[in-house]
């Protein structure tokens, strides 16, 4: 998988610095449901938007720990449609490090429960529904004083340009029914 960005403490505080600890795995996708919308979870607790996804488990691979996380952020089982990359974060200030590995993925069936984990909840953690657009403008136009949302905001806004980018070069439209037609060309 490409290396879509690295974002250092240069990025961010604009300080020099690396952390050596081993990083963190986590998984992540674009989940679109079948009207072309963008699952988007909201911590109210934090006013925060991000993009479903987890960390890896022990025993895990990206895809299971993928549509693992899906399954109980949005309570959808979903198809990968392509994968995108991954985003390495390297934060000395804090001696983290973290790799999200980014997907594209379609909704397949929706259960219409989720399984939050009780940090998830305590949070105040709900799934939301967004035009791509409108997911972007959530996720992207906040300013964030913690630091820790600022990472996390770069890191977003970095998949969100590998999504628009895989989603111009691809013939996957973000449409459900126009998807089923050009498969069926």
């Amino acid at each position: 998988m490409k290396l879509i960005k690295e974002i250092t403490d240069k990025d961010i505080l604009g300080t020099e610095g690396r952390s050596e600890k081993q990083p963190r795995l986590t998984a992540r996708a674009f989940l679109f449901n079948q009207d072309g919308l963008l699952a988007v979870m909201y911590a109210k607790k934090f006013s925060l938007y991000s993009i479903p996804g987890g960390g890896i488990e022990e025993g895990e691979d990206q895809i299971s720990a993928l549509k693992r996380e899906l399954l109980e952020e949005t309570g959808c089982e979903c198809e990968i449609l392509g994968e995108l990359g991954y985003v390495y974060e390297n934060r000395a200030h804090c001696d983290y490090t973290t790799i999200s590995y980014y997907y594209v993925a379609e909704v397949i069936y929706n259960h219409d429960e989720t399984y939050l984990t009780q940090g998830e909840i305590d949070n105040e953690t709900t799934l939301e529904w967004h035009t791509i657009e409108e997911a972007t403008r959530l996720i992207g136009s906040p300013v964030h004083e913690v630091t820790q949302r600022k990472f996390l905001q770069r890191r977003y806004m970095v998949a969100f340009e590998a999504l628009y980018d895989f989603l111009a070069s691809s013939k996957i439209s973000v449409l459900h029914d126009e998807r089923k037609e050009s498969r069926s060309l």
